[in-house]
């Protein structure tokens, strides 16, 4: 009796199988063997634990099934297990002689509204999708609960080829942070000098050693306190330490991509001083320096001071000043009164609320951040035990640097850096992208968008009211962390075809008639002259002799 293949492929079991062996081939769990039983239930109904079975009683107690494998549950469910500790932590243990006190409920810092800066994000096709955005607002709420911080804001994500950083920007709290109750041990005072120094001093007289670049204290690139999630759990937040002015200036030279963890050593030429989370903090600070922009007039600061000639007259006005030794403090615009004409024409389009699209043109937007200098840190570093110069050794001690110059504080974006690209049509491209999400046209409030094509996945949104000083505004970053240094790196632009030749000229040239053959007899050469007899048979007895 010969098997029917047809009715076997059309029964239940059949398809049933198809679809057990599609999941193990899909999910590729680690033991699919012994799970076997819970890939069927999901087959079934979709879910890994099967349904609870009812008696006559009708109850509905499930039935005791084996543990099932964390691979099997998906990240739904641990993300559940993390979500209750988050909500409710765990208690610490209570000693017998202590007694509940009611806890006094403590002043905790401010946090930025992630829900709504991604929804305005998502107008423009960008952002964290919903249930990221859910996750990552209850991570930040637990952040600032457990740390002492004064104001938490989300900073972006930067993308890794194993998993993916989330970066939170902090503000220190202070009057929260406790205080150290280990007494540091003094160091034990040395008299004279050791042989290393003296060695060094006699080989190195008069020769002037390479100052340190010290790192800044709570200030420029330090101002904040950064702390890195991965995408495996974004509830373990940790702190990234200070940059350093050599992490900086290293970073500039590599473009090593992230992995994902944190004490990964970083594979580079030249060689980075530190391990991925040194890079990691040092990348987070060339991108907030380089792309934090707002709209214009929104910040005021103290404008520098114009230079002089030897003469006493001011030298003209450049968008360049000396490098700051302190970075001038920012200050909110003060609104004035709308019936004083002569107040509210300078800052006219912030006191309107940018409602003629003023936010699509480049001066309208300024840097709120410091640019960094070439030693690695946004103010001018002066070491505190430079030596007095001395008068007889100016001769013999090499020329002071140059003064560097960078772009004044809260200048606008037209003035950055052009990109240049040798295969675009255009000989240079503006460095920052602007354009506007869709409204309707009877609609007031205006959303606009300013892109960084310097650094790709940096960008900040300002929401505008008609009639309303000022905008809403938030700065984030979505990318891969890495610089656009190189076309290739940044957008694919094919050569273009090479510019047409020119025709042959027909200016000046005479046509003239085909020659006859009487025309070519008379420029026919003469023919040659005839052989003598008898000339070649000497020449050839001769030849023989």
């Amino acid at each position: 009796m010969g098997v029917d293949e047809r009715a076997i492929k059309e029964a239940t079991i059949w398809a049933h199988l198809k679809a057990v062996v599609s999941h193990v081939v899909g999910e590729r769990p680690k033991d699919p063997t012994n799970n076997l039983a819970c890939i069927s239930n999901f087959a079934l109904s979709g879910k890994m634990v099967p349904p609870p079975s009812t008696t006559i009683f009708q109850d509905q107690r499930p039935k005791g099934t084996q543990a099932l494998p964390v691979q099997q549950l998906g990240d739904d469910v641990e993300w559940a297990r993390r979500f209750a500790r988050q909500v409710v932590p765990p208690k610490p243990p209570k000693k017998d002689d202590e007694e509940e006190e009611p806890a006094a409920e403590e002043d905790k810092g401010e946090l930025c509204d992630v829900a709504q800066e991604q929804e305005v994000l998502r107008a423009f096709g960008e952002g964290l999708t919903e249930a990221e955005t859910f996750r990552l607002t209850v991570s930040l709420k637990r952040l600032l609960d457990v740390e002492p911080l004064a104001k938490v804001r989300f900073w972006g994500k930067i993308l890794g080829t194993r998993r993916d950083y989330y970066i939170a920007e902090t503000k220190i709290d202070e009057s929260r942070v406790p205080e150290k109750d280990a007494v540091e041990e003094e160091a034990p005072e040395q008299t004279g000098k050791p042989p290393e120094t003296i060695y060094q001093g006699l080989n190195t007289h008069k020769a002037r050693e390479a100052v340190r670049v010290l790192a800044e204290d709570q200030k420029g690139t330090n101002e904040f306190k950064y702390y890195a999630a991965t995408s495996d759990d974004v509830t373990e937040w940790t702190p990234l330490p200070d940059v350093l002015p050599a992490h900086i200036t290293t970073a500039r030279f590599i473009t090593a991509p992230f992995t994902g963890h944190l004490d990964t050593r970083v594979v580079s030429h030249p060689p980075f001083p530190g391990v991925e989370r040194h890079y990691l903090r040092a990348q987070i600070a060339r991108i907030s320096h380089a792309c934090h922009v707002c709209p214009k007039d929104i910040y005021t600061t103290d404008k520098p001071e114009e230079e002089e000639d030897e003469e006493g007259n001011p030298k003209p006005r450049r968008y360049e000043v000396a490098a700051y030794e302190d970075i001038p403090p920012m200050n909110a615009q003060d609104v004035p009164d709308a019936s004083d004409a002569e107040a509210v024409a300078p800052v006219k389009a912030w006191f309107s609320g940018y409602k003629n699209d003023e936010l699509l043109t480049p001066t309208n937007w300024v840097h709120t951040a410091p640019q960094l200098l070439a030693e690695g840190r946004a103010t001018k570093f002066k070491p505190e035990d430079e030596p007095p110069a001395e008068e007889d050794a100016a001769e013999d001690e090499p020329p002071a640097p140059a003064v560097e110059h960078i772009h004044p504080f809260l200048g606008d974006v037209a003035h950055d850096r052009p990109l240049d690209y040798k295969t675009h049509s255009k000989a240079a491209l503006p460095a920052w992208a602007l354009r506007r999400a869709y409204s309707n046209p009877s609609d007031s409030t205006k959303k606009y968008l300013a892109r960084s094509l310097t650094w790709l996945g940096a960008m900040t949104f300002a929401v505008c009211e008609a009639d309303k000083p000022g905008a809403q505004f938030q700065s984030v970053y979505i990318g891969r962390g890495l610089k656009s240094v190189r076309p290739s790196m940044a957008a694919f632009a094919p050569p273009l075809p090479p510019l047409p030749s020119l025709e042959y000229p027909v200016t000046g040239v005479r046509l003239q008639k085909d020659c006859s053959v009487d025309d070519e007899l008379e420029f026919e050469p003469a023919p040659p002259p005839p052989k003598v007899e008898g000339e070649g048979e000497e020449g050839g007895e001769g030849g023989d002799e």
